[in-house]
């Protein structure tokens, strides 16, 4: 009988004959976080000398859907029935899965199950302790404290992105939803004090590094703000808004295109706020030639704080922190016309605004 640490994924299960290409980019993630060696046994992935530590790290790791603790045996139902009486004690109550990996196994899943039950005294109980045992070829695996994980495509598979990040609610967690789906993400931050280093030394940096837990390798980008800002004292306070996050998107997409990024990310949910309507999520889009992915576009915000809680980094995010929307986000155009945003835009010379705010960008790897 062997302890182990049972690895599971789910979506990668149907990816057909890209199958081993997702699983292999999976175990390489997984070597990077914690350097263990990961066996393969009939599509689960097993770790044989584990910690705390690194169940926290993988619990952390886009692609991975469960994991659990578990013991691994030979293929003997008495030495089955006796190991889960152990696991089980006195709480008979319990929620019991089995799953037949092995199709040649004499006796089917619900046969299986039900014998367990009878002789064991076991009452299935959907709240009970959660217990999957599952037939391989040549033993059991019987899956124990089995904790949720972020499931999901290992990153790297799905190509690099770039996500804007003041470091509120939304953009903290709209970069995680992308690592979820593969994406290599990075974030660019456009900081309103003096110097990089307040942002360095405040929540923006914090958060940095949680996210750095979900992807390793992580990097932030900081651009000054105060060339937009000195431009922007010309024009028509309604407009600032929505010109600054116009601003933002043609910072990320000139920066992208150096670096090699595919896409850029938005915390925006659609009317949220004033620079979520339509029309001026259109003004602020109109001509930018990369997709701009906005995951949380048909959310309500309780459905964000909600993921934003469930992630760790709700307390974080609320944290007081002088961004830059908060500076001109008063009273702002809610229906702005692409046109009026483009003449504004050349009235400030936004491009030359852009280049030079560029050549202040620092970049911290985390």
């Amino acid at each position: 009988m062997k302890k182990i640490l049972s690895i599971h994924y789910d979506e990668i299960a149907l990816k057909g004959k890209q199958r081993g290409y997702f699983q292999g980019l999976l175990i390489k993630n997984i070597k990077e976080k914690i350097n263990k060696e990961i066996k393969v046994i009939e599509s689960r992935l097993v770790l044989e000398d584990y910690s705390l530590d690194d169940i926290e790290k993988l619990k952390l790791t886009p692609g991975i859907a469960w994991i659990s603790e578990a013991y691994r045996i030979e293929r003997d139902e008495n030495e089955l029935a006796k190991l889960i009486d152990e696991i089980t004690g006195e709480n008979k109550n319990v929620n019991i899965d089995v799953k037949r990996v092995d199709k040649n196994y004499e006796k089917t899943s619900l046969k299986l199950k039900e014998e367990l039950a009878k002789k064991l005294k076991l009452r299935f109980d959907k709240k009970g302790k959660k217990i999957r045992i599952e037939i391989m070829s040549d033993s059991f695996i019987i899956n124990y404290n089995i904790e949720k994980c972020l499931g999901g495509l290992p990153v790297g598979s799905s190509g690099k992105l770039l996500s804007l990040f003041s470091g509120g609610i939304d953009s903290s967690i709209a970069p995680l939803e992308m690592m979820k789906r593969g994406a290599k993400v990075d974030l660019l931050h456009v900081y309103a004090l003096n110097s990089p280093d307040f942002a360095l030394e405040s929540k923006i940096k914090t958060i940095a590094e949680k996210l750095s837990k979900v992807e390793t390798g992580l990097t932030l980008y900081l651009v000054p703000f105060h060339y937009f800002s000195v431009a922007a004292l010309k024009i028509d306070k309604r407009y600032e808004l929505v010109l600054f996050k116009r601003f933002l998107l043609k910072l990320a997409e000139e920066i992208s295109k150096d670096k090699g990024y595919l896409a850029i990310i938005t915390g925006d949910a659609l009317s949220q706020v004033a620079s979520q309507t339509i029309e001026n999520i259109n003004a602020i889009s109109f001509g930018i030639q990369l997709p701009v992915f906005r995951p949380f576009i048909g959310y309500n915000k309780g459905e964000i704080i909600d993921k934003s809680i469930i992630y760790g980094l709700y307390d974080l995010s609320i944290e007081e922190y002088k961004d830059c929307c908060s500076i001109v986000s008063n009273n702002p155009a809610t229906k702005s016309n692409p046109k009026i945003i483009k003449k504004l835009e050349n009235d400030i010379e936004i491009e030359k605004i852009i280049k030079d705010s560029i050549k202040e960008l620092k970049a911290v790897k985390f």
